[in-house]
């Protein structure tokens, strides 16, 4: 297996052992942090961007495997109609019959990568929305009840909204005056 592919599976790997985490019956008081976490961490922010990247990586990577099994099914196709090859050999015949299993293989490696990805990013999503309907149905029970301790137990909760706190990676301005960094440069 190849390097990248190996890389791919990594992270299929990890992506199976998250889906299972979130499988867990975790109570909400231990969902609450770690989904505010998730959504205000600059760190959070920095692997997201970077799995967008990754994401399209492992798209190229299950276009090519496509790629390549169309092609060894033309290949195939060709001889079944006739139009000799040189492949009579039977090791060429085993070496066809590896290549179209390694196509396979990674046709599936990737496309399961790409769909686990993106159910993991939608579980997430409705994890937090069902954060944020929790923290507005407690408001509204609190607003309704007429008990002091139900406003005080609200008043003491987290319930701000996550998408005011969320961390967005902004570009940063560089100076492109020559004259201010050559002056830094000279008083160090």
């Amino acid at each position: 297996m190849a390097l990248y592919y190996g890389i791919v599976f990594a992270i299929l790997a990890s992506e199976i052992f998250l889906f299972f985490l979130f499988l867990l019956p975790i109570p909400t008081r231990w969902q609450k942090p770690i989904f505010r976490w998730i959504a205000v961490s600059p760190l959070m922010a920095h692997f997201q961007y970077a799995m967008r990247i990754i994401f399209a990586a492992i798209f190229v990577l299950f276009l090519d495997a496509a790629n390549t099994l169309r092609a060894f099914y033309e290949v195939v196709n060709e001889e079944q109609n006739g139009v000799p090859t040189g492949n009579s050999d039977f090791r060429a015949q085993v070496g066809q019959a590896a290549k179209k299993f390694y196509a396979q293989r990674n046709l599936y490696l990737t496309g399961f990568t790409i769909l686990l990805l993106l159910i993991l990013n939608k579980i997430k999503g409705m994890a937090q929305d069902y954060i944020r309907l929790e923290d507005q149905f407690i408001e509204l029970e609190a607003s309704v009840s007429n008990d002091p301790a139900v406003k005080e137990a609200a008043r003491k909760m987290d319930t701000a909204p996550i998408e005011s706190r969320k961390t967005r990676l902004e570009p940063v301005e560089q100076d492109t005056d020559d004259d201010e960094s050559n002056e830094d440069r000279k008083k160090i």
